[in-house]
């Protein structure tokens, strides 16, 4: 009897236990319903406040608009984490994107060629009392009627979505990576203000974003197992530091970016992927442009390069890459055979060519800058237009452009033909050309490879963001947070590309009309009559608007702008901090023709020559030029009528 009543309590202590070990077991889908309803009640509270918003103009004062303002950007923010991950192109068509992507007016005035997020970043109506006194009774109808209608489109685009079937297919793998994705938003877009660019949605924006992403942090850890104390001890100090700060820091110009970044969003990124690690959850399964399992967004080899590959041919091979290098370096490519690849992207100078405007076939000028190649890979657009959609694409303007390589890809085949060595390495690069020959497409792709190698992602600014506190100077520290907080680079340079590629997904290649001047001069100031992405749109917003370059290696790679203006990137500090080409705008209205307005705030940046020295020193840290030892020793030799060619020159003579 003794031993029926001992074995049956141990059972039953067994059976507590392991009740109570399931008990502990990460619930995801109590998890999602919880999130899911707290976000829903997001949305539900910037509908409710969209619906009464315009009510607060004119009749109010600028401090009541000022406040109900920053009321709609935080809850803007907080109603747009999981709708920016399940519906980035309607975020950004509807949203959320500058007004140069726009394709129709939304109300037939005056301000017919704002987008509707423009209801916050503008911000239309929130002028100072003194300036909405003297508007004409027209002007103030016409500003009421955009709020009405730009409010009414994002509520509309808040419930045109499908959301509620998103959250019913979620699992435990895409939550972590939606909160991934945001996480790395915030850590990007958000701590620069790019999305809203005006000081005044700065913070309200950021603490929108951040407050929402702790909250649904907190239910997610609510159902972490106890056992797993050390992540909620961790949790617990992380969230508080965080909270902690953004409470004590409203102010735009006080909130210290960079700590920000380095002791909370950071270590908040890394978390995640720790959390996940240890409830042994997969990480997605999708083919993105960021690694799945990507610690922040400076954690190293973060970025896909296949993924802007045109298509699965330009997928990495040791071979394709190997044999793109030695095209990318071989004049054959050009008419006569003097020409290369590198003739305008040196691997010396940061694969640019040091010159304001490139040589041309004919030894003159061609009409633009040369721009690095080093992390181009990274981008969906190519050029400074945007007119070709990735790097295979752009050879077809190169080779066949009479100033450029001025030569044609069937030309180029039969060189190719002549060369055994060549003809094996494109058989073992690409398979399909043992039967099918080599064709222009097979030429594109193992060029667009090897371009996507020539990555400088280890700067000493990376370094410093990865841990070493020792790389960057007290100065170059100084600078970034300059750079993404009082000089508003960041708004339009994203990191960590500090260049057009919109994160975190990396589809969309940003460009603005800035006003470059035709020459650099202070007496006169003339818009360069180049009118560039307008010419591969006809938009006329796009008109003298010019894709956002890289600033890495930009110590390396002047001169700067479109045109190669200025000469060194002092000059080009200055420019900005005089308001760029926003200053002048009342000189250019004659040459701008029906472009309404350039995309950069006119006003002076107020950098004292300290700020414009660290802001110079911070951009000097993004140096990493390591991919420029990628360069052939030797060329393959050709046969035929093409022998005389094996004399020619590993990348050009000019």
């Amino acid at each position: 009897m003794k031993k029926i009543v001992l074995v049956l309590l141990i059972a039953s202590g067994v059976g507590a236990i392991s009740m109570r070990f399931s008990e502990q077991k990460f619930n995801s889908k109590r998890v999602i319903e919880s999130i899911q309803s707290l976000y829903h009640k997001n949305v539900y509270s910037l509908d409710s406040f969209l619906q009464t918003y315009s009510s607060y103009f004119y009749d109010s004062s600028y401090l009541v608009r000022d406040k109900k303002l920053q009321e709609l950007t935080y809850s803007f923010k907080k109603a747009t984490c999981f709708f920016h991950y399940f519906e980035p192109e309607l975020y950004y068509e509807h949203m959320s994107a500058p007004f140069q992507f726009n394709r129709k007016p939304i109300v037939k005035n005056r301000y017919g060629v704002l987008p509707s997020h423009f209801l916050i970043s503008g911000a239309v109506g929130n002028e100072p009392d003194s300036v909405l006194r003297k508007r004409k009774k027209q002007d103030s109808l016409d500003a009421m009627e955009f709020i009405n209608v730009a409010s009414m489109n994002i509520r509309l685009a808040l419930s045109n979505t499908e959301l509620v079937e998103h959250f019913e297919q979620m699992d435990a793998t895409v939550l972590f990576d939606a909160l991934r994705m945001e996480i790395f938003r915030i850590s990007t877009i958000d701590i620069a203000n790019a999305d809203f660019i005006v000081e005044v949605a700065g913070m309200s924006s950021i603490h929108g974003s951040m407050n929402a992403w702790l909250e649904y942090m907190d239910l997610l850890m609510s159902e972490v197992p106890d056992s797993k104390s050390a992540l909620h001890s961790k949790w617990k100090e992380l969230s508080n530091r965080t909270s902690k700060y953004l409470n004590e820091h409203n102010e735009f110009h006080s909130f210290e970016r960079v700590l920000f970044l380095k002791t909370s969003l950071v270590p908040l990124s890394a978390f995640l992927k720790e959390v996940q690690q240890e409830l042994n959850i997969p990480f997605v399964s999708k083919f993105a442009a960021i690694q799945s399992d990507a610690a922040h967004m400076y954690d190293e080899n973060i970025l896909n390069a296949d993924f802007f590959a045109k298509n699965e041919k330009g997928n990495y091979s040791t071979e394709k890459a190997k044999l793109g290098e030695l095209l990318f370096y071989d004049p054959i490519l050009s008419g006569n055979n003097q020409r290369s690849c590198a003739s305008c992207h040196n691997p010396n100078l940061g694969y640019a060519d040091g010159l304001a405007k490139s040589i041309s076939f004919e030894k003159t000028s061609l009409p633009r800058n040369s721009p690095t190649l080093i992390n181009a890979g990274f981008q969906k657009k190519q050029f400074w237009d945007l007119r070709a959609s990735s790097l295979e694409d752009q050879l077809d303007s190169v080779v066949n452009n009479p100033h450029e390589l001025n030569s044609s890809f069937e030309e180029i085949i039969k060189k190719i033909n002549s060369s055994p060595e060549y003809v094996a390495r494109f058989n073992k690069a690409f398979p399909a050309t043992k039967t099918n020959g080599i064709e222009r497409e097979d030429v594109k792709n193992a060029i667009g490879v090897f371009e996507r190698t020539l990555v400088g992602l280890n700067s000493r600014f990376d370094k410093y963001m990865r841990g070493d506190e020792t790389k960057l100077t007290g100065d170059e520290v100084a600078g970034f947070e300059i750079f993404i907080g009082k000089a508003r680079c960041g708004a339009c340079h994203f990191a960590p590309l500090f260049g057009p590629a919109l994160p975190p997904f990396f589809d969309l290649t940003d460009h603005h009309s800035i006003g470059v001047p035709e020459k650099d001069s202070v007496s006169s100031f003339t818009i360069d009559p180049d009118k560039g992405v307008f010419l591969s749109t006809a938009l006329p917003f796009t008109k003298f608007s010019f894709k956002s370059p890289t600033l890495r290696n930009i110590a390396v790679t002047g001169p700067y702008m479109h045109n190669g203006l200025f000469a060194d990137r002092k000059r080009v500090i200055d420019f900005y901090n005089d308001g760029a080409g926003g200053k002048f705008s009342r000189d250019m209205r004659a040459s701008m023709g029906d472009l309404p307005f350039l995309t950069i705030l006119p006003f002076p940046l107020k950098l004292n020559d300290k700020e414009k020295s660290q802001l110079h020193d911070f951009l000097g840290s993004l140096t990493d030029t390591s991919a420029a030892s990628k360069i052939p020793t030797a060329l393959p030799r050709l046969q035929g009528k093409y022998a005389m060619l094996n004399h020619r020159k590993i990348g050009g003579e000019y």
